[in-house]
């Protein structure tokens, strides 16, 4: 067994990653909920998570390629420290975007605060690789080649992933209906096109921030892919990748909040003094950079260890996103279901049973997720068969 985690130690940072982007919903929703219900709340939970990717993502990989000598340094390439820059950018939007959905979904859930926290995060993993796969098939950028477009006819696996994302996401808001007209009798629950209507242009459009946070994590895995080429093949470039999202962060998640909140007035000021609400927001933070990390450590783990058994290197690398976006929808889930914590009370534990609809759209949005990212990958193999 030691052996065999020893030749595939990608297998665990798949794991790490889809546990620490699993958490992370729950992490910053309580986390928020703990800094006050204003909207400068909303502020400093993203510069909690903020500081965590400054500390994880900027530091560390500062101070480790400033002792590395000349020979082992990444190549400091504009385009490639713009792209992946551009990718901090777009993670930096989409962990800010999921701070507002968890906001106005407690503000939208009049009744009970949590009502809808389970649903936000198999909506983001199920539109994220969705998106991610749409831009692979129109944006091929080469090395020296930003602006690179054409059409790649994807694989017909692709069309079904996209089909079972879609009616997973249908199904889990669908239980979300069954639950409400279950528990306040058949007149009191709204419809499932009001609630969505309403989660897109209501008063707390809860649903359109889940939707730019799809979209955000969508475009970032092709934009630090293209932006990590960019900067070289060395390990040392992995290291300045994150740099440059980590300095993305810092810019978005700790500048621009902290000038925002330094101008707030007092009585609009989140509560600074909420301990639980600082760690747990920093806790969402640090999930958050974790789980990015560890997908470019399992990438180059999984491609030494295919080469080590004699395979073409992209043997495992294809199906590292697929458990990820798979996995992490399931770890939310699970999570939600037997963490219910209050403000006050970070550690209440009930194991509460949600409608059976729901389960069955999680597999089917991690279903989906993993045949349209899966889909990608075979294509790509097939198309450049030499090169792997």
């Amino acid at each position: 067994m030691i052996g065999y985690l020893s030749r595939n130690v990608w297998i665990l940072f798949v794991a790490l990653a889809g546990l620490s982007w699993g958490t992370y919903v729950p992490l910053i929703f309580y986390g928020g909920s703990e800094l006050g219900g204003k909207p400068s709340s909303r502020l400093l939970a993203i510069l909690c998570v903020g500081i965590a990717y400054f500390l994880i993502g900027v530091l560390y990989p500062l101070i480790y390629l400033l002792r590395l000598p000349k020979p082992q340094q990444p190549e400091w390439t504009s385009t490639g420290l713009l792209f992946s820059g551009l990718a901090g950018v777009a993670g930096a939007v989409g962990a800010i975007c999921v701070v507002f959905a968890t906001q106005a979904a407690i503000k939208a859930a009049k009744g009970d605060p949590t009502a809808y926290k389970v649903f936000i995060a198999p909506l983001i993993f199920g539109l994220a690789p969705v998106i991610n796969t749409l831009v692979s098939i129109f944006w091929h950028p080469k090395k020296g080649h930003a602006l690179h477009f054409g059409f790649a006819a994807p694989h017909w696996l692709l069309w079904i992933g996209i089909l079972s994302v879609g009616l997973g996401a249908g199904l889990v808001l669908y239980s979300k209906e069954l639950a409400e007209t279950a528990g306040k009798g058949s007149g009191a629950a709204v419809t499932l096109s009001t609630a969505v209507a309403e989660g897109f242009t209501g008063e707390n459009p809860w649903l359109l921030y889940v939707a730019l946070a799809g979209l955000a994590w969508g475009t970032y895995v092709p934009i630090i892919f293209y932006g990590g080429s960019e900067l070289g093949g060395k390990p040392s470039s992995r290291l300045l990748a994150i740099l440059c999202v980590g300095v993305a962060y810092f810019i978005c998640a700790i500048v621009l909040p902290g000038l925002v909140l330094a101008q707030t007035p007092t009585e609009n000021q989140p509560k600074w003094d909420s301990v639980p609400g600082l760690i747990f927001s920093g806790l969402a933070g640090a999930a958050g950079a974790i789980g990015a990390i560890c997908v470019i450590f399992a990438t180059k783990s999984a491609i030494d260890s295919a080469k080590a058994e004699g395979r073409p290197p992209a043997t495992y690398k294809l199906f590292i996103a697929p458990l990820i976006f798979g996995l992490a929808p399931v770890i939310n889930t699970l999570v939600s279901t037997v963490w219910h914590p209050k403000v006050g009370s970070p550690l209440l534990f009930e194991i509460k049973t949600p409608h059976p609809l729901l389960w069955a759209g999680i597999v089917a949005v991690g279903l989906g997720a993993a045949l349209v990212l899966y889909s990608k990958e075979l294509g790509e193999a097939a198309a450049t068969p030499r090169r792997q």
